[in-house]
């Protein structure tokens, strides 16, 4: 069979064109650093890459939220140790020798003074905020300080959650009536309030000795009883901290593995690339021969006109 001029000629143009095509198209996905340049390349493969990009976008929300969970326990822990700080710092010693028959008024009235401070100082503490100004022991009140002048609670009844997990919703946060037991027969400011109040009535007799002692016992029981309740919200604090560690760990290993699943689905995955480099560069050898045989059919010959 003999092939005509034309024919031959034709047929290498639509190589060199074809080749061009293909190097073109391969270079457009280098450039791009994907294979998946349009839903209509891999109609799977695009859904698919909808379907993982959700997920991390879902990912990253729930690492938003345990940053800002992270944050706000760690602030309430700050909180929460100052607070533990002062009411074991030799604070029911204090109160327990205020009642004995050594201390003058003067002396009682000195005490009463600084428990003053101490009351205040705690009451301040009650009232912290976080970095962004919301009130830390407010639950969801967070515009307003919880505790008011007089030491009393008017910050909300709910404490903070925050969702940091598909199935988990965390405490984030303690209510003032929590942290001091406000509203209770051993609300820890309104107690402090008392043993100032007694320290500061004169002692004249037995009986004002007696209710003096019967007074500073009491408090000093609702002190040792708010200890302990400092303590284990400490402790729930700083179990919240562990999970939150643990499920961003989790989620760092999650998110490592649906990312490499998005790569694999658009093909800008490691392996993918290295094909892509391998396939242009057999496209540009394969143009560089069609325009070699090209140029080498234009000198024959049979291919000149004139």
């Amino acid at each position: 069979m003999r092939f005509s001029t034309h024919y031959m000629y034709q047929r290498n143009i639509d190589s060199i064109t074809k080749s061009i095509a293909s190097g073109n198209n391969i270079n457009a996905r280098l450039a791009a650093g994907q294979t998946l340049l349009t839903p209509s390349d891999d109609p799977a493969g695009a859904s698919q890459a909808v379907a993982l990009q959700n997920t991390l976008a879902g990912m990253s929300q729930y690492d938003a939220a345990r940053g800002y969970a992270q944050d706000a326990l760690g602030q309430e822990d700050n909180s929460l140790s100052s607070i533990q700080s002062i009411l074991t710092g030799n604070l029911s010693e204090k109160i327990i020798a205020a009642g004995n028959g050594t201390f003058s008024d003067q002396d009682r009235q000195a005490l009463a003074t600084e428990l003053q401070g101490i009351c205040s100082n705690l009451r301040d503490l009650g009232n912290s905020r976080d970095s962004n100004g919301r009130y830390i022991f407010a639950g969801y009140k967070t515009g307003s300080a919880p505790f008011k002048d007089d030491g009393s609670y008017v910050g909300g009844d709910t404490p903070l959650t925050q969702q940091v997990s598909d199935n988990i919703e965390m405490q984030v946060g303690h209510t003032g009536q929590q942290l001091f037991m406000s509203g209770t027969s051993d609300d820890l400011l309104s107690a402090i309030d008392r043993a100032v109040e007694a320290l500061n009535k004169p002692v004249t007799s037995e009986e004002d000795r007696q209710t003096l002692n019967d007074t500073l016992d009491s408090v000093n029981i609702t002190v040792k009883k708010n200890i302990d309740n400092i303590g284990k919200i400490q402790s729930e604090v700083g179990t919240n901290l562990q999970q939150l560690d643990s499920l961003s760990f989790s989620a760092d290993a999650q998110k490592i593995n649906v990312t490499a699943r998005l790569q694999q689905a658009v093909g800008s995955d490691s392996d993918t690339q290295i094909s892509l480099i391998t396939q242009s560069k057999i496209a540009e050898f394969a143009l560089t021969s069609s325009m070699t045989v090209f140029q080498a059919m234009q000198k024959i010959s049979i291919f000149n006109f004139t």
